[in-house]
C-alpha cells in the first residue's frame, strides 16, 4: 500500500504550486506584442495561427515550470535544506515518478496544436520550435543545465521577451513574407526594451538565491559578477529599457505612442528600489516584478494602442 502522502497526490494546491499557472495570462501580453508588430510593419494578423501557438505556449509553460521543478530537486546538492525545504517537490511531498509524467504529459500535449501549425506553415516554425524546446527542456535537465551556467538569464529573457514574439510574426505573415533577417531584426528591436527589463528580473532572481545557487552547484552569471556588480548591471538594464522605447519609435519601429512607455521609469524605479538594499525573495523581489510588468504591460498596450486605434 502506498504511503498516504502518495495517494491523490495531484491536488490543485500541488498543480498549482509545480507548474505556476498563475503566470499563464502573461502569455497574452506576448502574443499581442508579436500580434501588433505583425500589424504594423506587414499589414496583417492570423488570428488562428495565434490561437494555436497561445494553446502551444501554455501547455509548454506548464510542462517546463514542472520540469525544473523535477531537475532541480534531483540534481540539489543540499539535501536537507533545498531540496527537502524549498523545492515544491520536497516541501509537499510529491511523488518523482507522477510530476516527471506529468510533465511530460504536458510537453506531448503541447506538441499537439504545434504539429498542426507546423503544417499549417513551414519548416522555419520548425527551427525556431526545436530551439524554443530545447531551452525550455535543458534549462534544468541533463548533467550541464542551463540554470546552472551564466547563460540562464540571457536565455530566459531572450526567450521570452524575443523568441515568442518571433515566432508569432512568422505565424501571422506566413505565406506572404518569407522569415528573413529584416523581419528578425525588426523584431528584435521592437522587443529590445521589453527584454532589457527582462533580463533585470532574471539578474535580480539570481542575486536572492545566490546563497542557494552556491550550495547546489550553479554558477550564473550572478556568481562570477558578485551582488554589487549585478545591481549596477541591473540599474543599468533598466534605464536602457525604459528610454529605448523613444528610439524605436524615433526609428518608425513602433508608433509613437509606443514612447510613452518611458515615462513609467520613475513607478518602475520606486518600486524596484527597496530589492537593492534588501534582497530577499519573499519581501522585495516580488515589488520588484511588479514594477517591470508594469513597464512590460504600459508598453505592450501603448504599442497595440498605436497600431489599431
Amino acid at each position: 500500500m502506498r504511503p498516504a502522502h502518495m495517494r491523490g497526490w495531484l491536488t490543485w494546491r500541488s498543480f498549482v504550486a509545480l507548474t505556476e499557472v498563475y503566470t499563464a495570462p502573461l502569455n497574452l501580453a506576448w502574443l499581442l506584442m508579436g500580434a501588433s508588430i505583425a500589424q504594423y510593419h506587414y499589414g496583417q494578423v492570423n488570428w488562428a495561427n495565434l490561437a494555436l501557438f497561445l494553446a502551444t505556449i501554455i501547455l509548454f509553460d506548464l510542462a517546463v515550470n514542472i520540469t525544473d521543478n523535477y531537475y532541480d530537486y534531483m540534481h540539489a546538492r543540499d539535501r536537507e535544506g533545498y531540496a527537502r525545504h524549498t523545492n515544491v517537490i520536497g516541501r509537499l511531498g510529491l511523488p518523482l515518478r507522477g510530476v516527471w509524467l506529468l510533465g511530460l504529459s504536458l510537453y506531448i500535449l503541447s506538441l499537439v496544436p504545434a504539429f498542426i501549425l507546423l503544417a499549417r506553415t513551414g519548416w522555419p516554425l520548425a527551427v525556431l520550435g526545436v530551439v524554443g524546446y530545447g531551452v525550455g527542456i535543458f534549462y534544468a535537465a541533463g548533467p550541464s543545465p542551463i540554470n546552472a551556467t551564466p547563460l540562464c538569464e540571457a536565455a530566459v529573457a531572450l526567450s521570452i521577451t524575443y523568441l515568442v514574439q518571433l515566432v508569432a510574426v512568422y505565424l501571422c505573415v506566413y505565406g506572404t513574407r518569407p522569415l528573413d533577417w529584416g523581419l528578425v531584426g525588426g523584431t528584435f528591436l521592437v522587443c529590445l526594451p521589453v527584454g532589457l527589463v527582462f533580463f533585470t528580473i532574471q539578474l535580480a532572481n539570481n542575486v536572492a538565491d545566490l546563497d542557494e545557487d552556491i550550495r547546489n552547484g550553479r554558477r550564473t552569471l550572478v556568481f562570477f559578477l558578485g551582488r554589487e556588480r549585478s545591481f549596477i548591471m541591473m540599474r543599468v538594464m533598466q534605464a536602457l529599457g525604459a528610454v529605448t522605447p523613444i528610439l524605436c519609435a524615433g526609428l518608425g519601429l513602433v508608433p509613437w505612442q509606443t514612447a510613452l512607455s518611458s515615462l513609467l521609469l520613475p513607478v518602475m524605479w520606486g518600486l524596484m528600489r527597496p530589492f537593492y538594499s534588501q534582497p530577499d525573495k519573499e519581501r522585495t523581489y516580488l515589488p520588484l516584478v511588479g514594477g517591470a510588468s508594469v513597464f512590460f504591460v504600459g508598453y505592450t498596450l501603448l504599442l497595440a494602442t498605436g497600431v489599431w486605434l
